[in-house]
């Protein structure tokens, strides 16, 4: 079975029994599938959880835009792309914030690259030598703590083996679209010393035409690269050193007017400039003992973050003020230019059972520290929140203990359980000078902290009825820490920001995963979430004033992959979500920003599906050297509303992605059209009057050609 097939995750046996030596007397050699996103491998049959894989198939090198394809290949997960960096997220199963993200670490989806998280700052950056991504869909705080409130995703690098590889990657196409990527891996020290580098350039010169100051705005322009040793000086001892670097600019455009004939144009009166630099270090220690395995995780990241925007668009605020869009072109007013950075340290020390144990277990100390400082130079005509200068620092701190254990019970029962408990400490000092704006104050000051003390966990029954079908049930309890807002929306007014409050859920989930043929794997769940004071954030728009308030609200829902092999060379996947989600016990606070009883929650989507062929074969029975592969990636995202108040509800969207290649040897031809309908799915909107909508749009067609040559 091709990697592709890999697309969902299902059973897969091996050459041993999978819960005690005794539940079959032999098995079916097949591909293992391995998870490790709970800090420890796992055949994915044992896994209490639904639990997705993509290949990098799925989420190509050449993607420009990770996070949503990511989002896209697991249903039920939906990415929020607000343009701006550190300003978008990802919702799953209906559990998210209600709003936009109140500071960095208001994510309930964990991102993480091999098992070290990162930020909403770090999210969607370049994804660099992967050998698969792990989506695990429910809480998963007992091994990722407070940011896996929905689920967790785990990106997962080609492991440095020393395995030698010299490649070169290329390609080019319409609107400026280039690509050049360059790896090489091998031994350094024959079994010793290991070393693996990729680097990578990239440009998309976009496709969103500027009415004002002409070209197109939606441009991208990418350089990333990373570099990673492996010391193996024993079979006991292995230490993993990475370095990363990556730059990710883009051109996306804020507040364009979702009713404008030829939707998506541009009136901005400057060229948009979003930049994010990363920079990442991580050293990972291994040393295994009789009695268990020791891991040390230790890793630093730098994130900048920097924007350059024109929040009044021309053509919006033209239709909304009922004048000509020429009135708002002034490059010099109405600019917000945002500086931000932010330092993340994450230590980790922890303990596996070794394979032969009767239990897998792992135990395990976390510590988190981010220093985000925010830097907001404002001016605008219109509204005082928007005006003037902002220096705020937030700082923010985890420490935690956790354990996760699965014993057998007899020879068809499994039970699993884990228990994580934290404290989380954030400081924040905000300092706001004005710019003169009528209404605000001269200048304000504010300090002060939030902290909190919890327990997330989990428990689940499993029962394997044969060695390839297993159904099992589930209870997890998640949480997501409370804040304060980094912008500190109502220093303008001299009032100080007061803290938001921890969001917390409890999770029942029922599932089955099985193996109905060696060539086709199933797997089905039903879920329902229970969450407390969801982080509801929301604006006036009249004053454009921010303001928040703690939400309840509920989802539940089915969801169900597969995978196939119809026939020789010919491999399918597929998936979907229904979700249903609503608002429950509504407050005062919250009925300010529209909120109702009943009403949805915001960004998920009610349906979601993909569904993926590829197709290999032999080209020398046709008289052509070589082998062709062709696939084709259909995914689905359904209605959904922008807000608490369910005021706009977009559009459903179809993505269709096309690739074709030709192989001889180490030589790689290839022709690829991402998004070839050219939809234009509207990522977020809001009704400024009726007829007039603020909206944030998704990229269009990008289509080339390309070529892939090894030594």
């Amino acid at each position: 079975m091709s990697g592709v097939a890999l697309n969902m995750i299902f059973f897969a046996g091996g050459t041993e029994p999978l819960l005690a030596q005794d539940i079959v007397e032999e098995t079916t050699v097949l591909d293992t599938i391995v998870i490790t996103s709970r800090k420890r491998e796992e055949a994915d049959v044992t896994l209490p959880v639904t639990t997705i894989v993509l290949t990098p198939e799925q989420v190509p090198q050449q993607s420009l835009d990770p996070a949503a394809e990511i989002a896209r290949e697991t249903p039920g997960t939906n990415f929020v792309d607000y343009g701006r960096f550190g300003e978008s997220y990802l919702t799953m199963r209906g559990v998210a914030t209600l709003g936009p993200a109140l500071n960095s670490l208001d994510n309930t989806v964990g991102f993480s690259v091999d098992g070290v998280p990162t930020s909403l700052f770090g999210l969607n950056a370049p994804l660099l030598d992967v050998e698969r991504i792990e989506v695990l869909e429910g809480p998963q705080g007992t091994t990722f703590g407070r940011n896996a409130l929905a689920g967790s995703i785990n990106v997962v690098s080609t492991p440095v083996d020393g395995e030698r590889q010299i490649k070169l990657d290329a390609g080019i196409g319409p609107e400026g679209y280039g690509f050049v990527q360059g790896t090489l891996g091998g031994w350094i020290a024959p079994g010793v010393v290991a070393g693996r580098g990729v680097i990578r350039f990239e440009n998309f010169d976009g496709d969103i035409p500027n009415v004002i100051i002409g070209g197109n705005d939606g441009g991208a322009r990418i350089g990333a690269a990373r570099g990673a040793l492996r010391f193996t000086p024993d079979d006991t001892l292995t230490i993993d050193l990475t370095a990363s670097y990556s730059h990710n600019e883009n051109s996306d455009p804020s507040n364009i007017l979702l009713e404008v004939p030829d939707f998506p144009l541009s009136g901005a009166d400057i060229r948009p400039f979003n930049e994010q630099d990363i920079a990442t270090g991580t050293a990972t220690i291994t040393k295994e003992f009789d009695f268990a395995t020791f891991t040390s995780v230790t890793s630093f990241q730098n994130i900048r973050v920097n924007s350059d925007n024109d929040f009044s668009d021309s053509l919006l605020y033209g239709a909304y003020f009922g004048v000509p869009p020429s009135y708002f072109d002034n490059p010099a007013s109405d600019n917000m230019r945002f500086r931000d950075s932010e330092n993340i340290f994450n230590q980790e020390f922890r303990l596996n059972s070794q394979d032969d144990s009767p239990w897998d277990w792992v135990i395990g100390a976390n510590y988190f520290r981010s220093d985000l400082s925010v830097h907001h130079d404002m001016e605008t005509d219109y509204w005082p929140t928007l005006n003037g200068v902002i220096d705020n620092d937030v700082t923010s701190q985890t420490i935690a203990v956790f354990g996760d254990v699965s014993v057998p019970l007899g020879q068809k029962w499994e039970v699993s359980a884990g228990l994580r408990l934290a404290h989380d400490r954030q400081e924040l000092k905000g300092d706001y000078v004005s710019n003169g704006f009528p209404g605000t104050i001269p200048q304000f000051s504010q300090e002060d902290s939030f902290s909190d003390t919890y327990l997330t966990g989990r428990m689940a029954l499993s029962y394997f009825w044969t060695d390839t079908i297993m159904s099992y049930a589930s209870v997890a309890r998640g949480y997501s820490s409370g804040g304060f807002m980094s912008t500190t929306p109502y220093a303008p007014y001299g009032i100080a920001t007061t803290a938001f409050q921890p969001a917390t859920s409890w999770t029942y989930e029922v599932g089955a995963k099985a193996e109905v043929t060696p060539d086709v794997r199933l797997d089905a769940s039903l879920f329902f979430n229970d969450v407390k004071d969801g982080q509801l954030s929301a604006f006036d728009v009249s004053t454009l004033s921010v303001y928040f308030a703690s939400q309840d609200y509920q989802s539940y829902g089915f969801q169900a992959n597969a995978t196939a092999t119809l026939m020789d060379g010919l491999d399918l996947t597929g998936g979907f979500s229904i979700i249903q989600s609503e608002l429950v016990n509504v407050t005062t606070e919250s009925a300010a920003s529209g909120a109702v009883d009943g009403n949805k929650a915001p960004q998920v989507p009610a349906f979601a599906a993909t569904v993926g062929l590829s197709y290999f074969f032999d080209a020398e029975q046709y008289g052509i050297p070589g082998a062709f592969s062709a696939s084709a990636n259909y995914q689905y995202v359904g209605t959904r509303y922008s807000d608490v108040s369910n005021s706009v509800e977009l559009e459903a969207y179809h993505i269709v992605n096309l690739r074709l290649d030709w192989q001889k040897d180490n030589f790689d031809v290839y022709a690829f059209a991402n998004n070839v309908l050219d939809e234009r799915p509207v990522t977020y909107a809001a009704e400024l009057t009726p007829g007039v909508s603020a909206a944030y749009v998704g990229r269009g067609r990008v289509m080339g050609v390309g070529m892939s040559v090894e030594w």
